[in-house]
């Protein structure tokens, strides 16, 4: 007997649900990831009403400061010392710390692809970091490509010499936020 299994999405009661069998719904799941995504980047989902939690919820769940705390939304505007959006273009206003041109480049390119998350990429073209690192002064071009070799920060797609995408890992997200909390 196949076992029954459930795929569901809200973007806040927008669903998109799939049900049936579980090679069924593992089949199509995949597929369904990358639709979810391009509508997740696409779609303004208007903040819910708050609903008190009940006695139940707010002892199995902790207490609910710690609940809103976890649910604020980051946008660019949480961090306006640091970031800016020109044109529809981000910018990084701040001075890029580090004291070497190879740590300046990695947190440029930390905070850069943090900022682009925040406005809805989740890939930077690496030609874009490079602009942002001779923007600030700490270019040093032969090793910048370099900087995208470590893989617990940035992962990275595309050929080798070309253009590539990058993107950060949770740990590199972690990066910047302290990079961020520093600022």
């Amino acid at each position: 007997m196949t076992e029954k299994a459930k795929f569901r999405y809200s973007a806040q009661d927008g669903v998109l649900e799939l049900e049936g069998s579980e090679e069924f719904v593992t089949k199509h799941f995949e597929s369904l990831t990358d639709i979810v995504r391009v509508m997740a980047r696409h779609l303004t989902v208007e903040p819910r009403a708050e609903v008190p939690p009940t006695a139940s919820e707010q002892s199995s769940a902790g207490t609910t400061t710690q609940q809103s705390e976890a649910s604020e939304v980051e946008s660019l505007a949480t961090y306006p010392s640091v970031f800016s959006e020109i044109n529809g273009k981000l910018k990084i206003v701040a001075e890029i710390p580090g004291a070497s041109k190879k740590l300046q480049m990695t947190n440029a390119a930390l905070l850069y692809c943090y900022g682009a998350a925040l406005m809805g990429d989740e890939q930077v073209p690496s030609k874009v970091i490079r602009e942002i690192c001779e923007e600030h002064g700490c270019i040093d071009g032969p090793n910048f490509a370099k900087i995208f070799d470590d893989k617990t920060v940035f992962l990275s797609d595309g050929v080798k010499g070309g253009t590539k995408q990058i993107k950060l890992t949770f740990q590199g997200r972690k990066k910047a936020k302290e990079l961020l909390a520093n600022a």
